[in-house]
């Protein structure tokens, strides 16, 4: 069941691109909140709760600097090299 986490019968896919975006956006929030000496508020916490790691998200390690970095990156993780 490569991709998905069975909770009870139901199987949620991993979407990577969706954890990847939630996980930026946390990380800017946070960042936010640091630079400005502040706590959250409710909606930024809503934010930082999305946020879910990069253990699913091994591709945020490869080199990202340059457009022809993207050519060690995996075929599949391609598609994310953008984001990063």
């Amino acid at each position: 069941m490569t991709g998905q986490i069975k909770y009870g019968l139901r199987k949620m896919a991993f979407n990577k691109k969706l954890h990847l975006e939630n996980n930026i956006k946390a990380l800017q929030v946070a960042f936010e909140l640091d630079l400005e000496k502040r706590l959250a508020t409710n909606a930024e916490k809503e934010i930082l709760k999305q946020y879910s790691g990069f253990g699913g998200l091994k591709f945020i390690l490869n080199p990202a600097n340059d457009y022809r970095d993207i050519q060690s990156w995996t075929k599949s993780n391609q598609m994310y090299f953008e984001a990063t």
